[in-house]
């Protein structure tokens, strides 16, 4: 007789095997084949995963196509099982999974897009927090600039792709049109996702802007940040920059590192 956990464990290893194994012989029939009775969890759990995925990368499933998004989708649960009873955070990896499957492929922009859409939904169930006012930055002495740490608001990202993935992730909304033919060399995109009181926003940032907050997503210092920015752009701004940032609400934190 197994023990409960090991039974436990082979009862999971046989959902994802195809295989009863040793579980097998512990099920009772009542008058239902054990296998049968196993798919039963099988499919529950699948099916249950595929629409999760699908609920959480709607553009993905339009653009590859209902039934080899599902293909993608099972293959996605074999490489990275779901290890909680909250399926919101399947959609993690997903992005690299698309990367690595469509390495050295026309279909490269997918994992950006899909990491556009991941960052759309973590913005969506982001926890709240206060953000940072421009009155904080006028009670330090400017002195001590260089050495301030700014912490990125949880419910905000940013996205980075040579693909215009903004452009494929608007034409493929509910209510657009489809019409619309995107060059996928036409530019790329830098993007800043950020949840407002209304909807979720996607601001394109010219390279420089975008360098600043990678740093301070690195939590480097804003003297390194603004180093990053100027070699990005030499007529960088740093002042109109933060000035936009902090209107925007993205930073929620301010620390000055010790010298």
């Amino acid at each position: 007789m197994l023990a409960l956990r090991e039974l436990q464990r082979q009862f999971v290893q046989a959902l994802f095997d195809d295989a009863g194994c040793v579980v097998v012989s512990h099920i009772e029939a009542n008058d239902v084949d054990p296998d049968h009775r196993l798919d039963i969890y099988r499919n529950n759990l699948r099916e249950g995963f595929i629409k999760a995925l699908a609920i959480g990368f709607p553009v993905i499933e339009r653009l590859v196509g209902t039934e080899y998004f599902r293909q993608l989708a099972r293959q996605f649960l074999r490489a990275h099982p779901s290890r909680a009873g909250n399926l919101h955070h399947i959609g993690a990896p997903f992005s690299g999974f698309l990367r690595e499957h469509f390495a050295h492929t026309e279909y490269l922009y997918l994992p950006d897009v899909a990491a556009l859409e991941w960052a759309h939904q973590q913005a969506l169930v982001a926890a709240d927090a206060a953000a940072l006012s421009i009155d904080a930055l006028r009670e330090i002495d400017p002195a001590h600039y260089e050495s301030l740490r700014f912490t990125l608001h949880p419910a905000c990202s940013l996205v980075r792709s040579p693909f215009p993935i903004v452009r494929i992730w608007r034409a493929n909304q509910p209510d657009a049109s489809g019409a619309e033919v995107i060059d996928l060399h036409s530019s790329g995109d830098s993007v800043l996702i950020l949840r407002a009181p209304e909807s979720i926003e996607f601001h394109r940032l010219p390279p420089d802007e975008f360098a600043l907050l990678e740093a301070f997503a690195e939590h480097t210092t804003l003297g390194t940040a603004f180093e990053r920015a100027y070699a990005a752009d030499i007529a960088f701004d740093l002042g109109a920059a933060l000035r936009r940032f902090l209107n925007l609400h993205i930073f929620m934190g301010l620390e000055r590192t010790s010298s």
